[in-house]
């Protein structure tokens, strides 16, 4: 990797709009059995449910009203809304020769709602999309009419909207339609190894029919997903994906994953994860391994490897700290791609709606480069 793709790869991970698909560390440890009982997804993130936006307060957060805007608006029944505004201070090193680079940015500007009749759910995400771009220099547009005015759809993204039908919202079986990120593994954050190298990176949710059974001790997700043609995204994959969990006790939840892509290459890969919950200690351990087999029109295949593991320290109420070691191998069998990275992170919730997050990253990739990221977040939910 030259050092102008690695400097554009860090760029990419901190300096766009960034959405978290959830916090798995809080199934469990607030109490919850399934994402599904917070989220009005069935397999988690997003909207909050009722429920959830109740243990934002009650056990999540150290006190407040977890509800829509502190509880000062009271929604009907038939409504759900949401949202969220993520601001962001980085310290980011990649070893240039400029020193360090200190940035402050809109990490996130999202507003969500969901529609329901009966069975029935209508759920739509809309916010801002960032974008690198790279302006042209004037001696590549010689006129105004060569270059491309801006468009809405430059700074606007609906990341999700789709229509479901779940007749039970605790248990049975649902099927949903739109745009959405097909279920795959732990639902981590997107700069995490196994969702950025897998199919799950920034603005790379898809078109998707999903079907799914959710049980106490069980939960099903199927889903036939293509890329969409509409808004972009950086893979132009047609496929399909499944992820069956299991909690076999009170304190394990483990799964495996499958998914299929046709695009310019073929990917094939599979993975198991896992999370148990040590309650003496307020531990949550986690961690996740998939393997893939990509597959070229000529030759060239290879395999490719993807982990995550890390524990997640719940010293008091409202306070969320964890580590984590990822790799990523681009070609098992290609000397110096290997991808290490170590995270840090201290999240602080103080009442309900509030978090102030702190975290740090150390890369490296094959034998010589490196880079270290610093990172201070302010978050507030609606």
């Amino acid at each position: 990797m030259t050092r102008a793709t690695f400097v554009l790869a860090c760029a990419l991970v901190v300096g766009l709009a960034s959405r978290a698909s959830a916090y798995p560390h809080f199934q469990r440890s607030s109490g919850s059995v399934r994402c599904a009982q917070c989220h009005i997804a069935p397999a988690g993130g997003g909207l909050l449910t009722a429920w959830g936006q109740e243990e934002g307060g009650d056990t999540i957060a150290g006190g407040g009203d977890g509800r829509f805007l502190h509880g000062a608006v009271e929604l009907p029944d038939w409504l759900t809304l949401g949202g969220d505004l993520r601001l962001a201070a980085l310290a980011n090193d990649v070893g240039a020769s400029d020193g360090v680079e200190l940035a402050a940015f809109p990490m996130q500007a999202d507003l969500g709602a969901a529609i329901h009749s009966g069975a029935w759910s209508v759920v739509a995400t809309v916010g801002a999309r960032g974008r690198v771009r790279s302006p042209a220099p004037s001696s590549m547009a010689s006129t105004a009419s060569e270059v491309t005015p801006p468009s809405l759809g430059d700074y606007v993204i609906s990341r999700e909207h789709y229509v479901m039908w779940r007749p039970d919202e605790s248990a049975g079986v649902y099927v949903r339609a739109g745009r959405f990120a097909a279920p795959y593994g732990l639902r981590l954050d997107h700069t995490a190894y196994v969702r950025r190298f897998l199919g799950y990176n920034l603005l790379e949710e898809t078109y998707g029919l999903g079907i799914g059974y959710l049980a106490d001790s069980v939960e099903v997700h199927a889903t036939t997903f293509v890329y969409d043609p509409v808004q972009g995204s950086g893979r132009k994959d047609i496929g399909a994906a499944v992820l069956v969990e299991a909690q076999p006790g009170e304190r394990l939840v483990i799964g495996a994953s499958g998914r299929t892509a046709v695009g310019d290459t073929t990917r094939l890969q599979a993975g198991v994860h896992g999370k148990l919950w040590l309650e003496s200690a307020n531990v949550l351990l986690q961690a996740e391994l998939d393997g893939v087999r990509e597959l070229f029109d000529g030759h060239g295949d290879r395999w490719q490897l993807a982990a995550y593991a890390g524990p997640v320290w719940i010293p008091h109420r409202g306070v969320y700290t964890g580590v984590a070691y990822q790799a990523f191998s681009e070609d098992l069998e290609t000397h110096g791609v290997l991808r290490h990275g170590v995270d840090a992170w201290l999240s602080y919730l103080p009442i309900a709606h509030v978090e102030v997050m702190a975290n740090a990253r150390a890369q490296r990739i094959g034998p010589d480069a490196h880079a270290y990221l610093a990172m201070l977040q302010l978050h507030y939910y609606l």
